[in-house]
């Protein structure tokens, strides 16, 4: 073999990493970070998330800089994820959104009628949401243009769904009563919440982002049909119109075990699978269409490094040898969740090339 030119042989920067995977390309190693990587399990977040609240850091460039950073300096990550909230788009709409200590996000008025759908606003993103620009050009100067930089949004469903039941849910009674009792409100809602995200997702390129992830934390409560049918055009405008940025795109659905095929037709670059997804058979399914992102189940973490670093190795050859894996917990990392784990889980990681 001429290792010359062998891609495998030769060592990427974490950022050259990330967008070869992405695009299926041969790389050294899958790339690796993982959602939620600023957080509570973090010493340093402790510390200085205690000078403020949650959205206060959020909407301060130099705190959600500092937050997005410290993850990728001390473990020396592939990627920094920009710190902020799928919750931003819905304040800039005109909604207030207050986090409760222990009872998650809350978000007022509801939105219920035609009447509160045609109220929400469609925010100039530099103007309502240039904080998130200003957050994510601070990062990029801070970790320079070896680590990859990724910002995000809500799906259209997700930030719906947080719009219409006010809260996190477990059943998303309202947001449903709506799909299917007012199906003509429920698709005015999307495409006012997806004009919204376009520009807001587009911001953020212009300011760094190098690769887009869209969260659709809610999308596996619903059939496949229906999110084919009913979610799927939002999503699939909002997927198309972030890729007509330049960047790969990753959407990520928790609980998408039976929408594997339909999330693949959207057209990601990446589709971000759970720990309740079985890699090969999702490579099965999604084919050559686009890489996969995943999938270590977030509590594992909490067990002994050597059994994190054995799960690990589990992940990894389960992805197998093909291009297209980048690899991540199955969702985001949990408070509580010891350092030296996540230490052995990155060590495991990286051990195809040794570094």
């Amino acid at each position: 073999m001429n290792h010359q030119n062998d891609p495998s042989s030769h060592e990427f920067s974490g950022r050259e990493r990330l967008l070869r995977a992405a695009r299926r390309e041969p790389v050294d190693r899958p790339p690796v970070w993982f959602m939620r990587q600023a957080g509570r399990y973090l010493p340093e977040y402790r510390e200085r998330r205690a000078q403020g609240s949650f959205l206060e850091a959020v909407r301060d460039p130099e705190t959600a800089a500092e937050l997005t950073c410290q993850p990728v300096e001390r473990f020396g990550l592939d990627a920094a994820i920009i710190f902020s909230d799928i919750l931003v788009p819905p304040a800039a709409m005109g909604l207030e959104v207050r986090f409760e200590e222990g009872a998650g996000p809350r978000l007022e008025p509801l939105v219920r009628s035609r009447a509160d759908v045609d109220r929400l606003d469609v925010f100039d993103p530099e103007e309502a949401t240039g904080f998130v620009a200003e957050a994510l050009r601070l990062v990029r100067r801070r970790i320079g243009e070896d680590v990859a930089l990724i910002g995000f949004s809500g799906a259209p469903f997700t930030t719906a769904s947080y719009m219409i039941e006010g809260r996190t849910s477990r059943n998303f009674e309202n947001a449903k009563a709506m799909l299917h009792g007012d199906p003509e409100t429920f698709a005015e809602l999307l495409e006012k919440i997806t004009d919204a995200l376009v520009p807001y997702l587009g911001m953020q390129v212009e300011a760094g982002a190098d690769v887009l992830q869209i969260f659709d934390s809610w999308g596996g409560s619903v059939d496949a049909r229906t999110y084919r049918e009913v979610l799927g055009p939002a999503t699939e405008r909002l997927i198309c119109c972030a890729k007509a940025t330049g960047v790969p795109v990753v959407l990520y659905v928790n609980g998408c075990a039976h929408l594997l095929e339909v999330l693949a037709d959207l057209g990601p670059d990446v589709i971000g699978i759970d720990w309740r997804v079985d890699p090969v058979e999702a490579r099965r399914r999604v084919g050559d269409r686009c890489a996969l992102q995943g999938n270590l189940d977030p509590a594992a973490l909490f067990a002994p490094p050597e059994v994190v670093a054995r799960l690990t190795r589990e992940v990894m050859r389960a992805f197998g040898d093909a291009p297209g894996h980048v690899f991540n917990l199955g969702s985001g990392i949990l408070p509580g969740t010891p350092v030296e784990s996540v230490e052995s889980m990155l060590a495991a990681a990286r051990e195809r090339s040794g570094s």
